[in-house]
C-alpha cells in the first residue's frame, strides 16, 4: 500500500493510474512520463523513462496498472522510479477494494443514522421534503458511493454521507444552546447542504469531476435539486423555502469560496462554521496520517490553508492512529 512505501524499497504491485503527462527533462531534453498513481491508502508520483511514446498511447487515466519500481527520495517524499508498467488483465484478479478509498464508517449504518435524523424533524413540510429526497432510490444509491471532495476533505467513496452526518451532529449539538435557533430548519439545511455533490463527481477507479460538476458546481446543482423537490410539495411555505435555499447557497460562507451569497441568518452562520469545522478537521487527519508516519512534527506547507500543521512530539501521537 502507498502509505507504507519508503525510499530504498523495490515494489511490484497494482495501482490506479490517476494522471499521465508527457514531459521533457530540462537538462538533457529527454522525454519521460510523469504518472500519478493511487490506491485505497493514498497517492504517489512516479517517472517512466523508457518506451515513452508507446506507453503514452496505451495508457489512459483510470486504468489499473501493474508496475515494478524502485522507491527514491524526491524532495523529501517517496517517488517511484518505474522500471516496468503494463495494463492489468482479468487473469490478474485485482482486488479493487485495495485500490479505491472508502469511508471508515459502515455505509448502511451511516445512512440509517441520516434517516433517523430525517425522522426527528417535526416541521411537516421539511420532513416531507427530506423524506422525498432521502428515500429516493436513485439518490440513496448515489449517496452510498459519493465522495465529499476530490482531494481536500472526505475524498473517498461514502465520504459525502460521512461528512453530512458529522455536520448534522455538530449543528444539532449547537442548536440546543440557543433558543432562537430553528432546529428543524438548521438540521434540514445540514442534511441537504451538499446534496449537489451526488452529481458533482464521476464514479470510477478514482475521483474526478463530472462535466456538470465542473461547469455548474455543487452549490447551484444542490439548489436546483432541492428547489425541484420543494415544487412537488403542495403549499410549501414561501418563507420557509427562502430560508432553506439560503442555507444551501451560503454554506461555504464567502463569495470567493463559491457561495453566491454570504450567510445572513442564525442558522446559515451555524451551518457554515459546522461545515468548515468538519471539512478542515478531516483534511487535518488525512495530512496527519500521511506525514506523521515519516516521524515529522510539522506537516509540509498546506497551500489551501496557508499554513503548516503542528503534530507535536508527544509519544502518544507517534503511535498508530486508530481507525474510526
Amino acid at each position: 500500500m502507498i502509505n507504507e512505501i519508503k525510499p530504498g524499497q523495490v515494489i511490484e504491485d497494482f495501482f490506479v493510474l490517476r494522471k499521465l503527462e508527457c514531459r521533457t527533462q530540462k537538462e538533457k531534453g529527454v522525454l519521460y512520463l510523469s504518472l500519478e498513481l493511487g490506491d485505497a491508502s493514498g497517492r504517489i508520483f512516479g517517472s517512466l523513462w523508457h518506451n515513452v511514446k508507446k506507453n503514452q498511447k496505451i495508457l489512459k487515466e483510470g486504468d489499473i496498472v501493474k508496475i515494478k519500481a524502485r522507491i527514491i527520495d524526491w524532495k523529501g517524499k517517496p517517488h517511484l522510479s518505474i522500471d516496468r508498467i503494463r495494463l492489468s488483465t482479468d487473469n490478474d484478479k485485482v482486488d479493487i477494494e485495495k485500490l479505491i478509498p472508502k469511508a471508515n464508517c459502515n455505509p448502511v449504518t451511516c445512512y440509517q443514522s441520516l434517516i433517523d435524523l430525517v425522522n426527528s424533524v417535526k416541521e411537516k413540510n421539511l420532513r416531507a421534503l427530506l423524506s422525498a429526497v432521502y428515500l429516493d432510490k436513485s439518490i440513496k444509491n448515489d449517496l452510498f458511493r459519493a465522495p465529499a471532495g476530490k482531494l481536500w476533505h472526505h475524498c473517498y467513496e461514502g465520504g459525502l454521507m460521512e461528512h453530512t452526518l458529522n455536520v448534522c451532529r455538530i449543528v444539532d449539538s449547537v442548536a440546543v444552546h440557543f433558543n432562537q435557533i430553528d432546529r428543524d430548519l438548521l438540521l434540514t439545511g445540514a442534511l441537504l447542504h451538499d446534496i449537489g455533490k451526488i452529481n458533482e463527481f464521476d464514479s470510477g477507479n478514482f475521483i474526478e469531476y463530472s462535466d456538470e460538476g465542473r461547469l455548474c458546481g455543487h452549490i447551484s446543482m444542490g439548489f436546483h435539486i432541492v428547489a425541484g423537490y420543494i415544487e412537488k410539495i403542495e403549499k410549501f411555505p414561501q418563507e420557509l423555502r427562502n430560508k432553506l435555499l439560503h442555507l444551501i447557497l451560503s454554506h461555504q460562507g464567502q463569495l470567493e469560496h463559491g457561495s453566491p451569497v454570504v450567510p445572513m441568518t442564525r442558522e446559515a452562520l451555524i451551518l457554515y462554521y459546522a461545515d468548515e469545522m468538519d471539512s478542515k478537521l478531516n483534511a487535518f487527519e488525512r495530512i496527519y496520517k500521511k506525514e506523521k508516519s515519516l516521524n515529522k512534527n510539522w506537516s509540509s506547507y498546506v497551500k489551501l490553508m496557508d499554513r503548516f500543521f503542528y503534530f507535536g512530539n508527544d509519544k502518544k501521537l507517534n503511535s498508530k492512529i486508530p481507525e474510526k
